[in-house]
């Protein structure tokens, strides 16, 4: 009975890192800015949707922009 709240715990986190989620990255490079939206990512999709932002933001740094996400 001791192991059932952190094993339920568990349970719970790796359903919700596993649920499907929208997910926006907003450009802003001169005074332009564009927003770009990952609908249902998961999983790879989702670390390969943020990779790209971080990828975006770096470039966009040398143009005196920024990308976040949002």
């Amino acid at each position: 009975m001791k192991y059932l709240t952190p094993l339920s715990l568990l349970a719970f986190v790796l359903v919700l890192t596993s649920c499907s989620q929208d997910t926006t990255y907003t450009c802003d490079i001169a005074g332009e800015t564009t927003t770009t939206t990952c609908e249902g990512c998961s999983g790879d999709d989702l670390e390969a949707f943020e990779a790209a932002c971080i990828a975006s933001d770096a470039i966009a740094q040398l143009a005196g922009g920024s990308c976040s996400i949002d």
